[in-house]
This record gives C-alpha cells, sequence and structure tokens, in this order.
C-alpha cells in the first residue's frame, strides 16, 4: 500500500463501474480492447472513473455541430449528466456495438432521464 492512512469511506461491495464497464465490453464489443479503448479515450476525449460512475465520451463534429459522443457510460444518469465537463446540445452513442449512432437533443435526452429515474425510485 502506498499509504498507510485509513480509508474513511470504502468502496461499497459489489463491482464498481469501471468493473462493469470491462465486463459489458467482453459481453458487446467482441475484438475492441478495453484497455486500448481507455488509453484512447485518456488521449483524446475524457475519461470519469469513479466507484459509482465511468464514462468515456469526446466531442465530434454532428451534422456540422459540436456534439458529445459517449463511448461508455456506467452509473446514474444524473451523476454521468454531472460529470460532463462543458454543455453541448446534442448527445450520440451507439448502443451495445449495434453499429448505428443514435443523436438527441441532451436537453430532451436529459428529461427523459430525469422522467425514468422518478419512475425507477418508487
Amino acid at each position: 500500500m502506498i499509504t498507510e492512512q485509513i480509508i474513511i469511506h470504502p468502496i461499497p461491495p459489489g463491482l464498481t463501474a469501471i468493473q462493469v464497464a470491462a465486463s459489458c465490453y467482453k459481453k458487446w464489443m467482441g475484438m475492441v480492447s478495453f484497455e486500448e479503448d481507455v488509453a484512447h479515450y485518456l488521449a483524446y476525449g475524457m475519461v470519469v472513473a469513479r466507484p459509482d460512475v465511468f464514462a468515456m465520451a469526446k466531442i465530434i463534429e454532428q451534422e456540422g455541430e459540436p456534439a458529445w459522443f459517449i463511448r461508455m457510460a456506467v452509473g446514474p444518469l444524473d451523476t454521468l449528466f454531472s460529470v460532463l465537463p462543458g454543455y453541448l446540445s446534442k448527445i450520440c452513442f451507439c448502443r451495445r456495438n449495434d453499429g448505428r449512432l443514435r443523436v438527441y437533443s441532451l436537453d430532451r435526452f436529459y428529461k427523459c432521464a430525469q422522467r425514468q429515474m422518478k419512475r425507477e425510485r418508487k
């Protein structure tokens, strides 16, 4: 151990978000290396890794406008939205490596996510 300091808030039991992301890569991404993708997004995009959330994203051009492309996201959507370093009007992603780029208004996507989270908490 690097430090002898006592951990105040231990990580809760179970899989962390990055472990879930790695297992999703094995399941859906075929020959794509999780470690190589993380390295790529560290160099050319953004990576957020906390016990509760993991995200890899970069800014792309979508129909002449900048947009967030989310390569992988694990965790509560409201927390994931809060870690984006800036506002762009569009968000894009592919589901389970199906090859189809899905493009949404970030505002509309966020409102839909909020409604879904409220339903799940009831």
